[in-house]
């Protein structure tokens, strides 16, 4: 018998709620009529149900704004709601380094890393350049939750740390660890600051910690 999908939780999803996510994985984005008229259901139940994928972080919601009429609620996945799905870019991706690796020389592969986390620096420093310290702080927690990261900054006696409970990266990195420069790099450029990698989850660590040698100031 096969397990029921999972959120990112741990919690099983509601057979109805699933196909929920399905149908507004293939259409995109779609109100409640739509969804109830598609599904089968009435629309109070599609809204119990959107309710609650809402409160899960996986459904958002937009005003859609008509020529006559009040503005439709118009329902559409979250970047979260992907990791329910198949995935199968990591296998691309891996194949592509193993590629990579094979055809050229280390120090060629070294150059294109090193290419590729100066890019992810160049955008990370546009978003972040006109931010004061305590800001910066609760950006970043922003955007490593867009790109897939679940982090947290701890406040110890040894200093301040951000501590990453899920990395996107971790099945490729598992092959291939030069990936977690990118992650290294986007949290110094954003921080402005110096970053000590002090743990990894590669390592069999529960958690990836970065140390932030600059004064941070402590958020709620």
């Amino acid at each position: 018998m096969q397990n029921p999908p999972m959120t990112a939780t741990g919690q099983a999803i509601h057979t109805t709620r699933r196909a929920v996510l399905d149908a507004l994985r293939a259409t995109g984005q779609a109100s409640i009529n739509q969804l109830s008229e598609s599904l089968g259901l009435k629309p109070i139940t599609v809204r119990h149900h959107l309710a609650g994928l809402q409160a899960e972080g996986l459904v958002e919601v937009d005003e859609k704004r008509q020529s006559v009429g009040r503005p439709v609620h118009v329902y559409r996945l979250t970047p979260q709601a992907d990791a329910l799905f198949p995935q199968k870019y990591h296998e691309l991706v891996e194949r592509l380094l193993d590629q990579l690796k094979q055809n050229f020389p280390p120090e060629t592969v070294e150059m294109l890393f090193t290419s590729l986390a100066a890019s992810v620096a160049e955008d990370v420093r546009r978003e972040f350049e006109q931010l004061a310290p305590e800001e910066r702080q609760i950006h970043l927690i922003d955007l490593l939750a867009r790109e897939g990261f679940m982090a947290r900054w701890s406040y110890t006696d040894q200093g301040v740390k951000l501590v990453e409970y899920h990395c996107p990266y971790f099945r490729v990195g598992q092959r291939h660890p030069e990936i977690c420069r990118i992650d290294e790099t986007l949290i110094r450029v954003a921080m402005n600051s110096d970053v000590a990698k002090e743990t990894c989850l590669l390592s069999g660590d529960p958690a990836c910690t970065f140390v932030v040698a600059s004064s941070v100031v402590e958020v709620s």
